[in-house]
């Protein structure tokens, strides 16, 4: 395994029309060259894939929005999946160092995923990630909890974790009423413009 990818952020299997991709995500790393940040993420069976950001969230977020865009295409391509199925582990999450949660584990916060100050129209806030996770009441369902400063707690829920982390930051921009792609550094200018 690529050595950027030890610390794994998120490990996900990715729902592709009917196929399924598994996917990792590593912790995003400072890149002392540019002063941005990558994210460093894999498709299983392909090549390891760098991300930037100026931010930690920002470079998450454009590695979910890049993996997402190969879920689209596989499924349309219908290329085979990756065929050494066997040799690893059916349900990544586990292998990634996550645990099976319970019903009470799955509405705290838990530990952040990032966190980024943002300027909207009614002034700064702060607003965290958590980490995705899947809904024990609601198998085929995954959550993001997102919290904007100490007053708004919500989640972001979808088929996957990409999909649901993807969901919290759409959820955030439209509860402040800033792009839905706030994380994208070429928003920055839009931000607190409203929709």
């Amino acid at each position: 395994m690529n050595s950027e990818l030890e610390e794994i952020a998120l490990a996900s299997t990715v729902k592709a029309g009917h196929r399924a991709l598994r996917v990792q995500v590593g912790n995003p790393r400072q890149d002392h060259a540019t002063q941005g940040w990558r994210c460093t993420y894999r498709v299983l069976g392909e090549p390891v894939r760098r991300a930037h950001g100026p931010d930690r969230l920002a470079a998450i977020y454009a590695a979910l929005v890049e993996i997402s865009h190969a879920a689209v295409l596989a499924a349309a391509s219908g290329r085979p999946a990756d065929s050494d199925r066997a040799r690893e582990s059916a349900d990544l999450r586990l292998t990634a160092g996550a645990e099976p949660v319970s019903a009470a584990q799955t509405r705290e916060f838990g530990p952040p995923l990032a966190a980024k100050a943002v300027h909207t129209a009614g002034g700064p806030v702060v607003i965290t990630l958590g980490r995705p996770r899947q809904d024990p009441d609601r198998p085929h369902t995954f959550l993001c909890p997102f919290r904007i400063d100490d007053r708004t707690e919500a989640f972001g829920q979808g088929i996957d974790e990409v999909r649901a982390v993807i969901s919290a930051v759409r959820g955030v921009g439209s509860i402040l009423g800033i792009p839905l792609d706030w994380p994208v550094p070429d928003t920055a200018d839009r931000r607190g413009e409203g929709r």
